[in-house]
């Protein structure tokens, strides 16, 4: 990841030093894209440290906006930003716990009950809400034209904010997560007027680990719930935009 800030920050700097004495080119668009992630998440309780943990994955439908430019005296190197206000939202999922010292002595943890629904044995009980929400996802990147092939490769370094939104009966709250990672992908541009492009793109996206850490301390000094997640995904995207 720190190589990737490094090249993405040496690009920009020395493309942009082309910028006061040679033409440049100016965009901006909208995009549209579907994105689908894998998530694998691992759940620590505290006080008895069982753990749980679930595969998933989901796709997602959000809208974008964009402006780069681009140094002609570069290559047609572009640096541009990207961001999307509301990118991922993950509906609300329930799970029952149940108060079972046996069942967690013996390492289980969780089953299902006979409507299909996850309960967890552990040393809290009752239903368990959790919700949460990518925000404010914010893409910074360098296109760099392959010859005169008409395509661009796209690198870049994205931020965002992870919103959790849980009624836990463990009584734990966690805090929101600034999440930061890349994506790399290609991009070909087409023109529509003069001043009108349309922009087709596919790309790999991937975050850094995430790790939270529940506020509620257990019977044991020093034990919290934690979650541990690894994500990444893939997203095609399709833009329209107006250069000048």
């Amino acid at each position: 990841m720190n190589k990737l800030k490094t090249l993405v920050a040496s690009v920009v700097v020395a493309t942009l030093s082309f910028g006061a004495a040679n033409s440049i080119e100016l965009r901006a668009g909208l995009t549209g894209q579907s994105t689908a992630y894998y998530a694998s998440v691992e759940e620590t309780q505290k006080d008895n440290g069982s753990k749980s943990s679930d595969d998933a994955l989901a796709a997602f439908s959000y809208m974008s906006l964009f402006g780069e430019v681009a140094f002609d005296s570069a290559m047609g190197i572009s640096v541009g930003i990207e961001y999307s206000p509301e990118s991922i939202t993950i509906d609300k999922a329930d799970r029952v716990l149940v108060n079972d010292s046996q069942q967690v002595a013996a390492g289980k943890t969780t089953v299902k009950d006979e409507s299909g629904t996850d309960v967890s044995y552990s040393n809290d009980t009752g239903t368990q809400d959790i919700q949460a929400a990518v925000k404010d996802l914010t893409l910074i990147y360098v296109g760099i034209p392959v010859m005169e092939t008409g395509l661009t490769i796209k690198a870049g370094y994205h931020m965002s904010t992870l919103q959790t939104k849980e009624t836990l009966a463990t009584g734990s709250t966690y805090k929101d997560e600034d999440l930061e990672g890349m994506s790399i992908g290609v991009y070909y541009d087409g023109a529509i007027s003069d001043n009108l492009f349309y922009r087709v793109e596919g790309a790999y996206q991937q975050f850094d680990d995430i790790k939270l850490t529940g506020s509620e301390e257990g019977g044991t000094s020093g034990s919290f719930n934690t979650i541990a997640a690894q994500l990444g995904g893939v997203a095609a995207k399709a833009s329209i935009g107006f250069k000048f």
